[in-house]
C-alpha cells in the first residue's frame, strides 16, 4: 500500500510539473476538453495538501463554478482562477489522476486510426455482430456491404488525405519519429488535426514540418492563441500550403493574421472564424507613442476565400475595409459579427473581385447598408438573414427587397434567383416606394400631371427620396404598371389594384382530389381571411389548416404561419401556388409535449445557476460583514 501511494504521488507530481496554467490543454475520462487555469491546493477540499488542476471547459455546461470556492476553514470565498470566457459554471477542479494530457503524434497513432487490409473483418458474411430491435420486439440483423472496398480505399500508403480529429494529440513529432513520418507520408496532401490538445504555434509548425507537402491543413479548435512576438518565424517556410483552417483557436490579435501572409505566402483559403479580432481597427503606435492610421491589409496576393465569422468585428469602415483591396478575394464570410450597415465607397474601387458575401447574424438594421452593396461590381451570391432588419419584416419581403436593390446578384441565401422572381421583386419595390410617396404628401397626385412615369420621377426627386431609393427612377420606367397612384391626392387606388393571381391547392386527405381554386387576391389579404376562404372551398376547419406557398422555381414551399400577416408580408407573388394542408394533431401534441419538457429542463438549469450565484453572493456578503465587524 505504501509503495502504491508513493508511486501515485510521484505520478501526480510529474503531471503537475507538466501543467502550465493558461496554456496546457487536457481532457477528462469522458473526452471533454479544457484549458488548465490553475495548479495547486483547493480551499474547499478535504485534503488541503492535495494538488488539483483548475480548468476552464470548452463546453461551459460541463463545469460547476467560476473558479472560486468557499473555504472549509474560514467559510469565505476564495478565488483560485478566473475564466477567460465569462460563465457562472464553466470551471472545475480535477484530481490529477483523472487528467489526460494527451499523446504525441506518431506513426503508431496514425495506424491505429486506419485498419490494415488483412485485418479481421468487422462484418463477416456482410453481417455486423449486433442487431436492431424492431417495433414488434424482434431482433433484426444489420448488414454491412462493401467493407473490403471501403478498406482498400483507406490504406495509408494510398491515401493523400488523413483525418486525426479529436484523438487527444498534444505534441508534434520530433527527431527520428518525425523523420519516419516524413518519409512514410511523402504523398500526403491534406491533413485534419482539428479538436486535439495542441496549445501553441510551435505545435502547428512542428506538424507542418513533419508533412512538408501539405496543401490543405485544418488546425481548428486547438487553443494555440497568438503568435508570440519573440517567436522566430521563417518567412515563406510553408509556401506549398493553399488552405489553412484556424477556426476556434483563441486568437486575440489581428497581428497574427497579418503574419500568416509571411509564413504561408501562397495561401488561397484562410478560415479564422470564432476568434477575436476587435483590435483590427488599431493602427499601432510610432516611436513617440502616437497612434498610426489604420492601413489596408497588404500581402495575401493569392487569397480567394476568407472566413471572419463571429470574430467580434463591429465597424465596416475601420475593420472590414482593411480587406477591401486584396487583389483576388472572391468570397468573404462575415456572419455573426456585430456589424452595422455596410459602407462601400464606389469611388475607391473596393472589393472589386468579390463574388460571394455572407452577412447573416449581423447588426444591419436598415436597407441603406444593403443598397450600398450594389456598388460591388462582381457580387453574385449573398447570404443575409437573422439581423434586426430581417427580424421586423417577413422573410418574403426581405428576399424581394434584397433582390430589387442588388440587380447583379444571382443567388440569395443559397437559393437561385429566377428571372420571374426578379421582375416581381422590382415591381414590389416600385409599389412600396410609390406608397411611401403617397404617405409623405397629400400633394402628390400623378393623375393631375398626366399620370405618367416622368411626373412620378419629378415628384420623387422633389420629396428627396432619390438617395434612399436609388433604383426607383430606373425601375418606375420599366414597371410603371406596378406604381400606386392617388385618385384624390390621398392614398387610394392603384393601376394594377395591387392584386395577385394565385392557385390554391388542397393537400388534405379529404379534399386533395378537389379542383384547385384560381383566384385574384389583394396582396393586403391576411392569412386568416385566406384560411376562411379555404374552409368554405375545401371543408377543412380553419384551426386544422396549415398554409404554404411556392413560386415558380422554388425547391421547397415557404410557410405562412401567422394569421395576422398579409400575403405581401410573406412575399407571395403573382402566379404563386398556395398549398393547404391538414395539421397532424397527434404529431402536434407530441411536439408540444417535447417543447414543454425542454422548457422545463431549461427552467431547472436556470434555477440551478441562480442558486449558485445566490450562494456565492450570500457568502460574499457574510465575508464583508465579518470584515466590517473586525
Amino acid at each position: 500500500f505504501f509503495q502504491t501511494t508513493l508511486k501515485m504521488s510521484k505520478d501526480t507530481e510529474t503531471i503537475a510539473a507538466t501543467l502550465v496554467p493558461g496554456k496546457t490543454r487536457i481532457r477528462d475520462t469522458d473526452g471533454f476538453v479544457a484549458t488548465v487555469r490553475y495548479v495547486g491546493p483547493v480551499a474547499s477540499a478535504k485534503k488541503t495538501e492535495e494538488i488539483y488542476a483548475g480548468v476552464e471547459w470548452d463546453d461551459a455546461t460541463r463545469g460547476k463554478h467560476d473558479g472560486s470556492v468557499i473555504s472549509r476553514k474560514t467559510n469565505e470565498i476564495v478565488r483560485h482562477f478566473r475564466l477567460k470566457y465569462p460563465s457562472v459554471i464553466g470551471g472545475s477542479f480535477l484530481r490529477l489522476k483523472t487528467v489526460d494530457i494527451g499523446v504525441e503524434l506518431s506513426l503508431k497513432l496514425i495506424q491505429s486510426r486506419y485498419v490494415d487490409e488483412d485485418a479481421p473483418l468487422v462484418a463477416p458474411n456482410n453481417i455486423l455482430p449486433f442487431s436492431a430491435r424492431t417495433s414488434s420486439g424482434r431482433d433484426k440483423p444489420i448488414e454491412f456491404l462493401g467493407e473490403m472496398k471501403v478498406r482498400k480505399r483507406q490504406q495509408l500508403e494510398d491515401l493523400d488525405d488523413i483525418s486525426l480529429r479529436g484523438m487527444g494529440i498534444s505534441k508534434g513529432a520530433y527527431g527520428e519519429e518525425r523523420e519516419l513520418l516524413t518519409k512514410t507520408f511523402e504523398h500526403l496532401r491534406e491533413l485534419d488535426v482539428a479538436g486535439n490538445l495542441f496549445s501553441g504555434w510551435e505545435d502547428l509548425f512542428a506538424v507542418l514540418l513533419t508533412f512538408p507537402h501539405l496543401r490543405w491543413f485544418s488546425f481548428a479548435s486547438n487553443k494555440i492563441q497568438d503568435i508570440p512576438p519573440q517567436m522566430e518565424v521563417k518567412e515563406g517556410g510553408f509556401g506549398k500550403l493553399r488552405v489553412l483552417n484556424l477556426n476556434k483557436c483563441s486568437i486575440d490579435s489581428f497581428r497574427t493574421v497579418e503574419m500568416l501572409d509571411k509564413i504561408c505566402p501562397n495561401i488561397e483559403e484562410l478560415c479564422v472564424a470564432f476568434n477575436n479580432f476587435s483590435d483590427m481597427n488599431e493602427g499601432g503606435e510610432d516611436a513617440d507613442g502616437v497612434l498610426l492610421p489604420v492601413e489596408p491589409l497588404n500581402g495575401f496576393r493569392h487569397l480567394v476565400h476568407m472566413d471572419f465569422s463571429a470574430c467580434n468585428l463591429s465597424s465596416w469602415s475601420s475593420q472590414v475595409h482593411r480587406l477591401a483591396h486584396l487583389p483576388k478575394l472572391k468570397a468573404l464570410m462575415l456572419d455573426d459579427n456585430p456589424l452595422t450597415d455596410a459602407i462601400i465607397d464606389k469611388s475607391k474601387s473596393e472589393f472589386q473581385t468579390l463574388e460571394n458575401l455572407q452577412i447573416a447574424g449581423t447588426a444591419i438594421d436598415s436597407w441603406a447598408g444593403i443598397q450600398s452593396l450594389s456598388h460591388l461590381p462582381n457580387l453574385k451570391n449573398i447570404r443575409f438573414r437573422k439581423c434586426p432588419l430581417t427580424d421586423i419584416i417577413g422573410s418574403g419581403e426581405v428576399r424581394a427587397g434584397t433582390i430589387a436593390r442588388l440587380p447583379l446578384i444571382q443567388i440569395l441565401c443559397a437559393s437561385k434567383i429566377a428571372e420571374k422572381e426578379r421582375l416581381e421583386a422590382e415591381k414590389r419595390y416600385v409599389s412600396n416606394v410609390s406608397r411611401e410617396m403617397l404617405q409623405l404628401t397629400k400633394n402628390y397626385n400623378s393623375s393631375k400631371e398626366g399620370g405618367n412615369e416622368f411626373s412620378v420621377i419629378k415628384a420623387f426627386k422633389k420629396l428627396g427620396l432619390d438617395e434612399k431609393y436609388p433604383r426607383f427612377e430606373e425601375l418606375v420606367t420599366k414597371h410603371k404598371e406596378a406604381m400606386i397612384v392617388s385618385d384624390s391626392g390621398m392614398g387610394g387606388g392603384t393601376i394594377s389594384q395591387n392584386a395577385l393571381n394565385v392557385t390554391i391547392t388542397s393537400m388534405a386527405a379529404e379534399s386533395c382530389t378537389n379542383e384547385p381554386l384560381i383566384k385574384r387576391l389583394p396582396a393586403s389579404l391576411k392569412v386568416g381571411r385566406l384560411k376562411t376562404m379555404c374552409a368554405r372551398a375545401f371543408g377543412l376547419d380553419v384551426d386544422l389548416q396549415i398554409l404554404h406557398f411556392r413560386s415558380e422555381g422554388d425547391d421547397l414551399p415557404s410557410p405562412m404561419d401567422d394569421d395576422e400577416n398579409t400575403l405581401a408580408y410573406y412575399g407571395v407573388n403573382d402566379g404563386a401556388e398556395i398549398l393547404m394542408n391538414e395539421i397532424n394533431v397527434k404529431a402536434q401534441k407530441a411536439e408540444d409535449a417535447k417543447r414543454k419538457e425542454a422548457r422545463k429542463r431549461e427552467v431547472e438549469e436556470q434555477e440551478q445557476r441562480s442558486n449558485v450565484i445566490h450562494s456565492i453572493r450570500h457568502s460574499e456578503i457574510r465575508a464583508q460583514v465579518a470584515g466590517a465587524e473586525i
